[in-house]
């Protein structure tokens, strides 16, 4: 990867670097309390990483069964398994406190990782501004607050272009690998760059290793699907390719939609409409990664509009000020490719298609935050690029083009800062965790609104009513599982609703927790039907309010 600057470092650059360092930290000091947010995938990766601190294997602890794990790779969860041994407990409250303090130090690292690779194609001063643009992203410090890959997998995937090859930047790309499977992205692009630059020895070698660290995951996981345990599950369907945690991105992809399996699955003309689609969709997405996501824009226009009398602000103007910012990464990325970063423009491009074959537009914005850092750095360096002409030519037209991008790097910043301001201030809402001493722990979450806290009521109250062997539906069933002890599952996502009270009877489920929550409906949208359709067997035990979830308990026992 070729350098703009060769220059040595100096005091500039250990200034800037502590600068990053002092606001990464500063973007934790607010959020010290507490354990790490485990919903979502977050609680997917801490049972991992449990089954391995006890020598269980790659296992869902969760599940009857509890089956092995083939969809996410497994170095996240490992690391949280090297800290569940050291504090020799696996309760959520302790260890999760521990994964946040040390998620401090994974932030500063992304800091400075972020700056060291800036610093190679930018002066100090613009290094720190992409860098700094990166660090105060909004997302980034969302996703930041849970144990997901998603943060982690910046931090490598940066320091490996920081690094900038050699057997360090070898391990860092196998790294990234182990920590999501869009880290193919990186092998691929580090392999590709070698066969492009015709050092075909060394890309033999890449490719060797690349090759071997994708057959070593893939190996396995055609292992455990060519196992009789897969084709005989604990429940008939536990490996349903609509149950996306137990199986593989493959099978879940080819559904339409993923989360309505009645639609039924693509055919490959479909797969290319959607890649497609999303193709067409990449540039406001492009803007989105680079700055907020589209409905805090949509939000901005509202609150105008609310503002003014008589004359109305477009919608559109939203979408049009994330197209604009789309302009500066498309010409910072090839801007780059003239000067020598082929593999950053074709890590970019491989992440960018590897987006656009899944069939989840919602998460994008997710999917880009490893990406901000490269965004950031397109941005400001035709920032650069444009001063230095100015400076160069005296040209009306340099001048002009440099004070719009001084000014769109300012909205940038400015709606970071403003969004950032807003998540704190508004959405870090109370949260209670009682650990398994009696302790309470009192923290607060982002986005933990009165529908989540009712339903971490309602399931508190269940782990007291429970009995042990009894199994939980829910549409979050490893949060579920943390929470009560209780093993959990997801209900089926069947249309006919007595084909899903059968499987229901199969599981077979003693619980069923209907959720108010928003992120996902299917909680009411398979299992209200499966309850109205075989009244007889469901008891409504637990109802205290309308946003809270509604709890039911088989009649009679269990089905078997």
């Amino acid at each position: 990867m070729t350098a703009v600057f060769a220059s040595p470092w100096g005091r500039a650059d250990r200034r800037c670097l502590a600068a990053l360092l002092a606001v990464a930290v500063a973007l934790w000091l607010p959020r010290l309390r507490g354990p790490l947010d485990l919903r979502y995938d977050a609680g997917v990766y801490y049972i991992l990483g449990t089954s391995l601190a006890e020598g269980r294997g790659y296992r869902l602890l969760n599940e009857p069964g509890a089956i092995q794990a083939i969809q996410y790779p497994p170095l996240l969860p490992a690391a949280g398994a090297v800290v569940e041994r050291a504090l020799g407990t696996d309760d959520p409250a302790v260890v999760g406190h521990w994964l946040r303090l040390g998620s401090v130090l994974l932030y500063a690292g992304y800091a400075a990782a972020a700056y060291v690779m800036c610093r190679r194609f930018l002066a100090p001063g613009y290094a720190c501004l992409a860098a700094l643009l990166a660090i105060v992203h909004s997302h980034t410090i969302f996703l930041s607050d849970f144990f997901a890959a998603d943060v982690p997998y910046a931090f490598v995937s940066t320091l490996f272009f920081a690094v900038g090859g050699g057997a360090a930047g070898g391990l860092l790309a196998l790294a990234a690998y182990g920590l999501r499977s869009a880290g193919i992205a990186l092998l691929g692009a580090w392999v590709a760059e070698s066969l492009i630059r015709r050092r075909m020895r060394e890309g033999a070698a890449r490719g060797a290793v690349a090759a071997a660290a994708m057959l070593t995951w893939q190996g396995y996981t055609a292992h455990v699907k060519t196992a009789p345990a897969f084709a005989h599950p604990a429940y008939a369907y536990q490996r349903a390719d609509y149950q996306f945690y137990n199986v593989g991105y493959a099978e879940n992809m080819w559904y339409v939609d993923p989360f309505r399996p009645e639609l039924g699955r693509v055919a490959v003309r479909g797969l290319l409409a959607r890649i497609a689609t999303n193709l067409r969709g990449m540039p406001m997405t492009l803007g989105e990664g680079v700055s907020v996501h589209r409905g805090w824009w949509r939000g901005e226009v509202d609150k105008l509009n609310g503002r003014l009398s008589g004359v109305q602000v477009p919608t559109w103007v939203a979408n049009a000020a994330m197209l604009a910012l789309c302009l500066p990464v498309v010409a910072g990325l090839v801007l780059l490719a003239r000067r020598g970063a082929v593999l950053l423009v074709l890590y970019t491009a491989g992440s960018l298609l590897l987006i656009a074959l899944t069939p989840w537009p919602v998460q994008f914005v997710r999917y880009l935050v490893p990406l901000t850092p490269f965004l950031t750095l397109a941005v400001v360096i035709v920032l650069a690029a444009s001063a230095r002409r100015a400076r160069a030519t005296g040209a009306s037209g340099w001048r002009a083009l440099q004070l719009a991008l001084i000014g769109t790097v300012a909205i940038i910043g400015a709606q970071q800062i403003l969004t950032l301001y807003r998540s704190v201030s508004k959405y870090r809402d109370p949260a209670v965790y009682t650990d398994r001493a009696g302790v309470r722990h009192d923290y607060r979450l982002f986005f933990y609104d009165r529908p989540w806290r009712l339903h971490d009521d309602g399931l508190d109250w269940l782990a007291r009513q429970a009995k042990p062997g009894e199994i939980i539906a829910t549409s979050t069933p490893h949060w579920a599982y943390l929470r009560t002890g209780l093993r959990s599952v997801m209900p089926p996502y069947e249309a006919d609703a007595t084909r899903a009270a059968a499987l229901l009877d199969g599981v077979p489920v003693t619980y069923l927790v209907v959720d108010q929550l928003s992120f996902l409906d299917v909680g009411r949208r398979y299992t209200i039907p499966a309850i109205r359709r075989t009244p007889d067997r469901w008891r409504l035990i637990y109802a205290k309010s309308d946003s809270g979830p509604r709890i039911y308990r088989r009649v009679g026992g269990t089905a078997k």
